[in-house]
């Protein structure tokens, strides 16, 4: 019997890490997996995930079939944020909410995982950011705000971290944006972002959102909701900030940050569109 339920377990992975596949990376469901295993041991029970080949064999597989992600993929920086802002109308709930999860995923060097929902139904409050993740350094004056990441891509036994952003200039400010966000949201679990339906904000939605903001204003070419990341180390990169700064703000462990930097060239030209 103890058997059996074993290979249940196994192939309940198995149909987990397939399931994730149609809408993450193969990175992402890594992450995923690793919250699974922390639930497990949380709750006194042996890592599940341990010597289970059959289900490693089945992210290789998915790994393979999804190839080497493109490089192509454009950053967001400073210009292209402020064309974002001045394309959402901050009187709407959503649009607040879109705003205040692009400024943070932005300033806080977020992978899109760490701040978005892949499905409707996949939110887990141990890997997913919630209300109760954020906190400021005054109630009356705040000046910083710290976001606590409950899981990431190298977390793989969720240990957490906390990241610290600062106030910035109008409109490019994550403290300004998210608290007017917060105030709209208000409290209760769920994910951190919700659209005024209560629904969470969708890896897609974000991505699709972007794309459509950039093509209104005329801007084309690959973007995605990993350009805010890779916008956030160009811009650092090109502001003279020390690699090594770049990678503890972007909490790389290799120097993979330095495929995240794209050339002035990718940047000018993005620039001259905006002109």
């Amino acid at each position: 019997i103890c058997l059996g339920l074993l290979a249940q377990l196994m192939n309940g992975h198995c149909l987990f890490a397939t399931f994730l596949a149609r809408s993450l990376p193969h990175a992402s469901i890594k992450v995923y997996l690793s919250g699974v295993r922390a639930l497990h041991i949380e709750q006194g029970f042996a890592n599940p995930l341990q010597n289970c080949l059959r289900l490693q064999h089945v992210i290789r597989d998915i790994k393979h079939s999804q190839g080497t992600p493109s490089s192509s993929c454009l950053p967001v920086t400073d210009d292209l944020m402020l064309v974002i802002w001045k394309s959402l109308d901050l009187q709407f709930p959503d649009h607040c909410m879109f705003w205040a999860a692009c400024t943070l995923g932005y300033f806080g060097f977020l992978r899109s995982v760490e701040f978005t929902v892949p499905l409707l139904a996949g939110f887990w409050p141990s890997v997913h950011l919630g209300v109760q993740d954020i906190a400021v350094d005054s109630t009356s004056d705040p000046s910083c705000i710290r976001v606590i990441i409950k899981a990431s891509k190298t977390d793989p036994f969720c240990k957490g971290c906390s990241i610290h952003i600062g106030r910035g200039k109008y409109p490019l400010c994550t403290v300004q944006a998210l608290l007017a966000y917060l105030v709209i949201r208000g409290d209760g679990p769920s994910p951190l972002f919700l659209c005024q339906n209560r629904r969470p904000l969708l890896h897609a939605l974000l991505t699709d959102w972007l794309k459509r903001i950039l093509a209104s204003a005329g801007i084309s070419g690959n973007f995605s909701s990993h350009s805010f990341r890779i916008g956030a180390a160009t811009v650092a990169g090109h502001n003279g900030i020390p690699d090594h700064l770049i990678q503890e703000l972007g909490r790389w462990k290799s120097n993979a940050y330095q495929g995240y930097i794209r050339n002035p060239s990718a940047v000018l030209s993005l620039s001259q569109k905006l002109a």
